[in-house]
């Protein structure tokens, strides 16, 4: 399965594109446990870094991203 559009491609909006950055410096990859979904090459990283980056894109706030990220994979995300 191909990874999702925004795995591995940056938003165009510069400011929106630093806001998703430094909250994927933030989340945990649930699949190498010690990587942020930033660094990790994992698929789950990829899938969550398209999550972090089209929820931003859409115009929530990256509290509401994190708060959604948590209610679907735990805590321990962050």
């Amino acid at each position: 399965m191909p990874p999702a559009p925004y795995a591995y491609r940056q938003l165009d909006d510069p400011a929106q594109e630093a806001k998703a950055r430094e909250l994927m410096e933030t989340l945990r990859c649930l699949k190498c446990q010690s990587q942020s979904i930033a660094d990790s090459d994992a698929p789950m990283a990829g899938d969550m870094r398209h999550e972090v980056r089209s929820r931003i894109a859409a115009g929530e706030s990256p509290d509401a991203v994190r708060d959604w990220l948590v209610a679907r994979y735990g805590n321990w995300v962050t």
